[in-house]
């Protein structure tokens, strides 16, 4: 006998409930009151998929590491360093010149890798977006150390300005951005399962 909780429509109902010979199961309607419920109907449970939005000041970061500083970083070189590069004849100036393009170049390319993953709310990407952050800070030091060596002739004001762009700047933003990244509500539920 069929349960009378328990409905299908006839042709499917027969199949389900006879033996290859034809004949009717015995447990067929205990069966199917335990595979399906119809006093009580479920509806079916979605988990999202969305990820989180990336809004607010974590997009203001984003947008700063995808566009911002890589944008900057090459107007500064193609206006400013490679028309001093090409005009100098110290061959110390020259160095300096070119170790400012490719570490510049090299912390724009990062720098765009870090923005993406945090827009792209990636697995790792706040640990990255961190790393950046402090390889930023210490490739602006070294640049400013390593001026300060070699230059020979460095007056009171040319040393304020880069001590302002290599050494005062970093700082500021480091810090602004790593506290930022480390006690931020939206950042933690933003990253708290990648």
């Amino acid at each position: 006998m069929r349960d009378s909780s328990f409905r299908l429509p006839g042709p499917l109902m027969n199949r389900l409930c006879t033996t290859l010979d034809g004949k009717p199961l015995q447990s067929c309607a205990s069966l199917s009151a335990t595979l399906v419920n119809t006093s009580e109907p479920r509806a079916p449970t979605i988990e999202p998929t969305v990820p989180p939005a990336v809004v607010g000041w974590l997009l203001f970061l984003c947008i700063i590491l995808t566009l911002v500083f890589p944008a900057t970083t090459l107007y500064r070189i193609l206006a400013q360093t490679l028309p001093s590069l090409l005009g100098e004849q110290s061959p110390r100036s020259i160095f300096l010149l070119i170790v400012y393009c490719v570490v510049s170049a090299g912390l724009a390319v990062l720098s765009v890798t870090a923005g993406l993953k945090l827009w792209l709310v990636r697995p790792g990407a706040v640990r990255f977006a961190r790393r950046w952050l402090w390889a930023y800070l210490i490739a602006n030091f070294a640049y400013f150390g390593l001026s300060v060596s070699i230059a020979k002739h460095l007056t009171s004001l040319s040393l304020a300005a880069m001590g302002l762009n290599h050494v005062a700047g970093p700082i500021a933003s480091f810090a602004i951005w790593y506290f930022y990244l480390e006690h931020s509500k939206r950042v933690r539920e933003t990253y708290s399962n990648r």
